[in-house]
């Protein structure tokens, strides 16, 4: 069938078939699909390539590769669901932003180029519930979205393609979710969605949580099953950033110390990260720790919480990837940022050793870390902001079947 296609075009163009499919895995998402517009034998060549499982892995490796120039990071602002306030339905019209950073190499310009834009996503099905109750998650293109009821939607916006995922087996009356994953198990070539919370035991007089449960959703079957999990959570936990990294997704929470919890998407377990020097940070202590990705790998940032005066951040980066998988990792503290003024909290590293950094006034600032120096002051991002990921653009499915990466 391949064959068939590319033939239809090479006889036009004169050009071998593994030439042609080599310069559209290079194109960007966007312009490929527009590009089915040129003509009949254009549109069925890119037709079926997008559903080609080994021309989308490879278009992905790809464009991961030659978008090392520009970041897009994903917003969602507040007002998610809030029906009950009329004044704020432009919010739940407009509450996702898009914001594209295009780094340069020219060591004479103090200012990044940035664009803001609005971008369109499905919504779960409204219940009255604050963003900061829903999840946001990307990997390769799909975008997880969840909140602690179990509902979830995966969506891949560059191809206008989203489903609602069925119902988990724990029932939201008996669970209390605690959190939400969603990554690429590249031993199973599948994709995969991760909830576990506390089980909600009645008891005379009282409701028990000590229980934990958890359970896995696979694209690839459509359907949820129950895992075992080791770990005990406190009832009362804070939910603070997420990511998915190699394999492997991560939270951060507060309960009430500060912890680092991961889940292997291929062996399916769960671990608890300890910090650097086996600190103990208890909320409200005026250390605030923050982790995130930094080149791929798992990056902490420890800073003062005080308002008002300059601030130093200290950057750990996790030693040995596979060892802080088993849960016992060892930290490298690589560098100090600052100090800083006006600085409320950092926010991501990006592309080029830059990172995006929160001012105390709610507008975004840029960090170049080889040149050491403030850059942009980006204002255009909403600053009634709840959480935020990276994003790429990708021909990915979310339809389920054979996936290829």
């Amino acid at each position: 069938m391949l064959g068939c296609c590319l033939g239809l075009f090479r006889r036009c163009y004169d050009l071998p078939e593994e030439v042609l499919v080599e310069i559209f895995s290079w194109l960007p998402t966007d312009s490929l699909i527009r590009f089915k517009c040129v003509s009949k034998s254009w549109y069925a060549l890119i037709s079926f390539l997008i559903k080609n499982p080994e021309f989308v892995s490879k278009h992905l490796r790809n464009i991961d590769n030659k978008i090392s120039s520009s970041t897009c990071l994903v917003f969602c602002c507040a007002g998610y669901g809030q029906r009950r306030h009329p004044e704020l339905k432009f919010l739940r019209r407009n509450m996702f932003q898009s914001l594209t950073i295009f780094h340069d190499d020219d060591n004479e310009r103090d200012f990044g180029n940035y664009v803001p834009q609005h971008f369109d996503l499905p919504l779960l099905p409204a219940r009255d519930q604050h963003a900061s109750n829903v999840v946001g998650i990307h990997c390769d293109g799909i975008i997880c979205q969840a909140d602690y009821h179990g509902n979830v939607i995966l969506c891949n916006p560059a191809i206008k393609e989203w489903r609602t995922l069925p119902k988990p087996r724990l029932d939201d009356g008996c669970l209390a979710t605690k959190g939400v994953g969603f990554g690429y198990d590249p031993r199973a070539n599948d994709y995969k969605v991760v909830r576990f919370g506390c089980e909600r035991i009645p008891r005379v007089g009282q409701v028990d949580y000590s229980k934990t449960k958890a359970e896995v959703y696979s694209m690839g079957t459509d359907s949820w099953r129950e895992i075992g999990i080791h770990l005990k959570f406190d009832r009362f936990l804070v939910r603070a950033q997420k990511f998915f990294s190699r394999g492997v997704f991560y939270w951060s929470m507060w309960a009430p110390t500060y912890m680092v919890i991961s889940f292997h998407m291929s062996d399916e377990l769960f671990h608890s990260m300890t910090l650097p020097n086996d600190l103990v940070v208890t909320q409200g202590e005026q250390i605030i720790p923050t982790v995130t990705v930094w080149n791929e790998s798992v990056a902490l940032f420890l800073y003062h919480a005080k308002i008002g005066v300059a601030k130093s951040f200290e950057v750990w980066v996790m030693d040995d990837y596979y060892v802080g998988i088993k849960g016992t990792c060892s930290w490298i503290r690589k560098l100090v940022v600052g100090p800083l003024v006006d600085i409320a909290t950092p926010l991501a590293f990006l592309k080029n050793d830059e990172f995006l950094m929160e001012a105390t006034d709610g507008s975004l600032i840029l960090y170049d870390l080889r040149r050491q120096v403030l850059r942009k002051r980006i204002q255009a991002v909403s600053r009634l902001r709840c959480w935020d990921f990276s994003y790429v653009k990708s021909l990915v499915s979310v339809q389920g079947g054979s996936q290829s990466r």
